[in-house]
């Protein structure tokens, strides 16, 4: 066979009137009625495994249009990430008019996924002492547990607290766009 002879033709190479398909690793190749004889016919058959793998939950996201809420769902477990930038004033626990409206919003979202265990953690960003934005956050993931308690039985809802100040960033804290996603709440439901 010469090299001339040779051709490429949409996944097919064709040799000397033998056509042969690669198809995932495999050489397919008909043996045509003018084959010479002489020249052998390649066939090589891939087996077929069967891949068994874990069954994972699927965890849907998705954020407002502002970016103030990013939530994930799974069957099992709701994760809530609010922006601290829209919740509060610049270093301030209190939180704001238009948050609390918000925060209801979640908590009817949560009563609505049935009774769980609930926690409250919040972020902050690297500026300021380290002791200073572990007690911000506490304080702010408090306030925010103390509004959804309002719409969420103690009984059917146990809420556990904690502040993490600059502990686990979600973005490197290298300028005050990465700050703001930083500078966070997250609420985690557990179906219970």
């Amino acid at each position: 066979m010469s090299r001339s002879s040779d051709r490429w033709d949409r996944g097919r190479r064709v040799l000397t009137g033998v056509t042969v398909l690669l198809l995932g690793g495999a050489i397919v190749s008909p043996v045509p009625a003018a084959a010479d004889p002489a020249e052998p016919v390649v066939k090589m058959v891939t087996p077929v495994i069967d891949l068994k793998r874990p069954v994972l939950d699927l965890h849907f996201g998705e954020a407002d249009l502002k970016r103030e809420a990013r939530v994930e769902q799974s069957p099992k477990q709701t994760t809530i990430t609010l922006d601290s930038t829209i919740l509060f004033g610049k270093d301030s626990a209190k939180i704001n008019g238009k948050a609390g409206g918000r925060l209801q919003e979640v908590a009817r979202q949560l009563k609505g996924r049935g009774p769980g265990k609930v926690s409250v953690t919040g972020y902050t960003d690297d500026l300021g002492s380290a002791a200073h934005g572990k007690t911000l956050s506490l304080q702010r993931a408090r306030a925010v547990a103390k509004v959804l308690r309002r719409d969420l039985a103690a009984s059917s809802f146990p809420i556990a607290v904690a502040g993490r100040g600059e502990a686990d960033p979600a973005v490197p804290n290298k300028n005050e766009a990465n700050r703001r996603i930083n500078r966070r709440v997250v609420v985690v439901y557990k179906k219970g």
